[in-house]
């Protein structure tokens, strides 16, 4: 599994926002905010953080790890779709900024920028921190207060990629299928929705992919087909590697050097993917010393596939994948579930 780390100017740029404040505030800031953002979400409470010691605090102790989730699921569309290179980008309920970092560095043709917040905290704390790069398209971000459900800019432009990071199961469910509507409808390339890797996440995914299905949107990631999704008591979710800032290891109050930030996503386009994939694994693979069983997201469904020792060449293979992994072409057997 590949590990990331936060872009130099990004990871320089929040260690000096962090040191405008003195650093109790901002941990402890970021310690309430952890605890608020492991809890159950209705859609119904106040925003996770409001204030500017608790923008602080989010950039801390949840950015680096919302931007190894959104670059997780936008590898994954690059993968799907290598050729393509989108110029225009609209990003709602950006916070500070995360997915645009995490866009600019997988897609150097994006020139136009912007970003869709409710709170003021945030609008200025994410300014302050494209100040410190050296991309035009980052320094140039067209930010717009926006409150989804609520007031939006009037006039609204259409967009190669559209971004929907943390958003959706932050708002009310009846506002789930109208966001999702509008940022189709101005969507002329890529609409990506990324939410934490949990079991309460995955049916708010799962629930917007088959309706998007149902606009005759084409799936690229990370499913190999357009069916209603087949999982029942499961839910379909990735990990990232990411390397920790040391100001996220202050903020955690701990030494380990890096995490697995796990997210669940669904990348939809207005085109297919240049290429055709079987599979992906969904899970870990499980390893013995006999075999090697892979669950897959396949063109057929869910499947699962044992690989036996004495199959050598397969049996080689399959010890190599990495939960995430696509499979390019089907193997001779399998049992679909």
């Amino acid at each position: 599994m590949s590990m990331l780390s936060l872009p130099d100017q990004l990871e320089s740029a929040i260690e000096k926002a962090l040191q405008s404040v003195p650093a109790s505030k901002w941990k402890s800031a970021a310690r309430a905010l952890s605890e608020r953002y492991r809890t159950q979400r209705t859609g119904q409470e106040s925003s996770l953080a409001r204030g500017a010691d608790a923008a602080l605090g989010y950039a801390a102790i949840i950015m680096p790890a919302a931007y190894a989730q959104l670059s997780g699921a936008m590898m994954a569309v690059k993968t799907r779709v290598p050729d393509w290179q989108p110029a225009t980008m609209l990003d709602i309920g950006s916070g500070p900024g995360t997915a645009l970092w995490a866009a600019t560095e997988q897609w150097p043709s994006l020139k136009h920028l912007t970003a869709w917040e409710r709170e003021p905290s945030f609008i200025e704390l994410g300014r302050q921190l494209t100040r410190g790069s050296e991309k035009a398209a980052l320094k140039q971000t067209n930010w717009q207060r926006a409150t989804i459900g609520g007031k939006l800019p009037g006039q609204i432009e259409t967009y190669d990629l559209i971004v929907l990071g943390h958003v959706l199961n932050e708002l009310p469910e009846t506002l789930r299928q109208e966001i999702i509507t509008l940022a189709w409808q101005h969507c002329s390339g890529v609409l990506l929705i990324v939410e934490p890797g949990t079991s309460v996440a995955f049916p708010i995914i799962k629930e917007m992919r088959a309706y998007l299905l149902s606009l005759e949107a084409h799936i690229l990631a990370p499913c190999a087909h357009s069916m209603n999704c087949p999982l029942v008591d499961d839910w379909c979710h990735f990990p990232q590697r990411l390397e920790r800032p040391s100001f996220q290891r202050l903020a955690k109050g701990g030494s380990a050097g890096w995490e697995e930030s796990k997210f669940s996503y669904a990348a939809l386009a207005r085109f297919q993917a240049d290429t055709s994939i079987w599979g992906r694994l969904i899970h870990q693979p499980h390893k013995s010393k006999r075999d090697v069983t892979l669950t897959v997201s396949s063109a057929q469904g869910i499947v699962e596939l044992h690989i036996p020792k004495n199959e050598r060449e397969a049996f080689r293979s399959a010890t190599d994948y990495d939960w995430g992994d696509v499979i390019e072409s089907a193997p001779k057997n399998y049992n679909v579930l």
